[in-house]
């Protein structure tokens, strides 16, 4: 559920109507919208009055600049947007990120602050404003009686003072489930596998840089039962391996789409046996291979996503199962390619 304030002037004409504005300031409209847990429109106005004064409601139906401001909450992390439209028609729009909605919500009157006042010193002032029931922000002290083209220009905070600035998102993990129909060229022939996994993933692990987002992930794969000919006889070759993955290198290209570097490896086994000899039993071997891979994940909800992957793997082990007299079942190439697609779901 959203609240929505369409126009917070309005709210307020009565006590503003014939009261006289600050030298100085600026009449401006104010839409506000936000989740319940958020601010109300009268701290949120507050907030900006902390930065800068020299602005006040507008009338209703009077010209003037005109502030949008929307907070939504996505995935974990809410998401704040304004929009100032000018009476001229020109547009300009920021988006400000936070952990929680209040952290959003001053990123959003830090930027405002500076919109209205570009010199907006960062360091807030005390005001009743912040802690106002009314919609209406307090009314901007007048400015001293000399104040004109010729003033002096406004003192600035000591640079020793805190410096308030929008907030960044913590670091965070997730955690996901999923699992992929896989083609692998690595092992034995082209084994049809299923895949199954657990991934962790850190975001905001590195504020330099917000996009990177390295995971890890471990799971199973177990090919389907694929049956050689060899000679007269036929054998069943089998496949199956735990497998660890670290993707240091994934990136959120945009807020829905993500590539990763990944490398990793198996251990498992890799098992055949003859169909047409009598007591012939099941030979295994234990199989170990290492490798990269390339993946591209498409998250259409907080939740879902979908991915696509394609590795290439190095067999360490590459022994060769035989049925004598026939000839060769299988051995392991010295290198061999897999690819899949999947999905799944992040908590």
């Amino acid at each position: 559920m959203l609240l929505v304030w369409p126009s917070l002037a309005s709210a307020a004409d009565e006590a503003s109507a014939g009261a006289p504005r600050a030298k100085g300031s600026e009449a401006l409209h104010f839409e506000y919208v936000a989740p319940p847990e958020c601010p109300p429109a009268d701290r949120f106005l507050g907030q900006i009055s902390a930065y800068t004064t020299r602005w006040t409601l507008a009338r209703p139906g009077e010209e003037a600049r005109r502030f949008i401001v929307r907070i939504d909450q996505r995935e974990r992390v809410y998401v704040g947007h304004f929009d100032v439209r000018a009476a001229s028609g020109a547009r300009a729009s920021r988006d400000i990120e936070g952990a929680t909605c209040d952290e959003a919500a001053l990123g959003l009157a830090v930027a405002v602050a500076l919109a209205i006042e570009p010199n907006a010193s960062l360091v807030p002032e005390p005001s009743p404003a912040s802690e106002s029931t009314s919609i209406e922000p307090s009314t901007p002290a007048p400015p001293p009686p000399d104040e004109g083209a010729n003033a002096a220009p406004r003192a600035k905070a000591p640079p020793d003072m805190p410096i308030v600035r929008p907030p960044s998102s913590p670091s965070r993990a997730a955690v996901s489930v999923g699992g992929r129909a896989e083609a692998n060229g690595a092992v034995s022939g082209v084994l049809a596998v299923v895949d199954v996994f657990v991934e962790l993933e850190w975001i905001g692990a590195l504020a330099r840089v917000p996009s990177l987002r390295p995971a890890i992930r471990g799971g199973w794969r177990n090919a389907l039962t694929r049956t050689q000919q060899v000679g007269t006889t036929r054998a069943e070759i089998d496949w199956a391996a735990g497998y660890l993955e670290a993707c240091p290198a994934r990136f959120a290209v945009t807020s829905h789409v993500a590539i990763e570097g990944c490398v990793g490896g198996h251990l498992g086994l890799l098992s055949g046996q003859p169909l047409d000899l009598r007591g012939a039993g099941i030979t295994r071997r234990t199989w170990l291979d290492y490798g990269g891979l390339l993946g591209a994940r498409w998250q259409p909800d907080r939740h879902l996503f979908v991915e696509a992957v394609a590795a290439v793997w190095a067999p360490i082990t590459r022994d060769r199962l035989r049925i004598e007299p026939d000839g060769l079942v299988t051995r392991a190439p010295a290198a061999g390619i897999s690819a899949g697609i999947g999905g799944g779901w992040r908590f």
